[in-house]
């Protein structure tokens, strides 16, 4: 199943402060991903998205959404991490496409350096 539950989710302050101790990183110019191996067999995702860089709530969880819904078509391949997606820059003039498209990037990047980083 591709869903996106509860035990997929990064919900306290340790389990974030976790993957913020000494991370491994991947970025594109609006997106930055932070992720450390969890010892599980599941992959753990945290999304933060400040008002800073995306004023309008309705696109701050858009963009939320969008990041969700590419992560469940990852996550499979990404067993035993801890992942937060940061928002980097303005980006809220961006589309839905573009969103998914640069997403979409760093997945395909975090696999690639999964196997440099023998995880």
């Amino acid at each position: 199943m591709a869903g996106f539950s509860s035990i997929n989710r990064l919900k306290r302050k340790q389990e974030f402060q976790f993957v913020f101790n000494r991370p491994y990183k991947i970025s594109n110019k609006y997106l930055l991903i932070l992720f450390k191996p969890n010892q599980q067999s599941r992959v753990k995702l945290g999304v933060m998205v400040g008002k800073r860089y995306v004023k309008r709530a309705v696109d701050r969880n858009q963009l939320k959404r969008v990041i969700r819904e590419s992560f469940r078509h990852h996550k499979e391949d990404l067993k035993g991490l801890d992942i937060v997606v940061l928002i980097r820059s303005e980006c809220s003039t961006l589309g839905k496409k573009t969103w998914r498209n640069d997403i979409n990037e760093l997945w395909q990047a975090l696999l690639v350096s999964l196997k440099t980083v023998h995880c």
